[in-house]
């Protein structure tokens, strides 16, 4: 497909022009451009990771803690998404796990799980165990007024669901291109709030 036809010309040029730079290294703010299209950010606001995990370890370790924070997720999530806040727990952030109910997380749990000392609610837009898709707009709509940040793992929805990062009040994202993107690991994408950008120490 279009990917591996890439691929092959990618590494053609870079063994014929010794990585001196030729057309993909040009094509980088175009790549960038579809990128922050496709999840409706502003080209500045995203970045390229080598994978998701890459991303969500952006945040879990660039986010400024204090003793006593807390991170609210899921049961459910894939372990990208649990161990960098898990690792936190050495600087005194607790990880609050939200179980599931018949497959699903029901958002009256999750907004419960949020008190005055969360930081961050960590969420895949689709699970990978089961395909239960949260509401995002409502999530982002709760984190927002609450003053929490949202920090969602895309992997299984970028390509094939919708998303609206601004819309639905999105603070970091984070997708690998390997799934519904068609593309080949290695090629992911992050996006941090441009008012967010500074206060990253990766």
């Amino acid at each position: 497909g279009p990917a591996a036809e890439a691929l092959i010309g990618y590494a053609r040029e870079l063994s014929e022009a010794a990585y001196l730079p030729g057309t993909y290294y040009r094509a980088l703010d175009k790549i960038r451009q579809a990128a922050a299209r496709l999840i409706h950010a502003h080209p500045d606001e995203v970045t390229f990771v080598k994978n998701t995990s890459e991303g969500l370890s952006y945040v879990a370790n660039g986010v400024q803690w204090a003793t006593g924070d807390n991170v609210v997720s899921t049961a459910l999530e894939f372990v990208a998404n649990v161990y960098p806040w898990m690792n936190l727990e050495s600087r005194g952030v607790n990880l609050r796990v939200v179980r599931e109910e018949e497959g699903r997380i029901p958002f009256d749990r999750l907004a419960a799980a949020v008190d005055r000392r969360t930081r961050i609610v960590a969420i895949s837009a689709v699970q990978w165990c089961n395909g239960f898709r949260v509401d995002l707009t409502r999530l982002g709509e709760l984190c927002k007024d609450k003053g929490v940040l949202l920090c969602v793992d895309a992997i299984q929805a970028l390509g094939v669901h919708p998303l609206d990062v601004h819309a639905m009040n999105i603070d970091f994202l984070a997708a690998d291109g390997h799934k519904w993107l068609c593309g080949p690991d290695g090629a992911g994408v992050f996006y941090s709030r441009r008012e967010l950008v500074g206060h990253l120490r990766p």
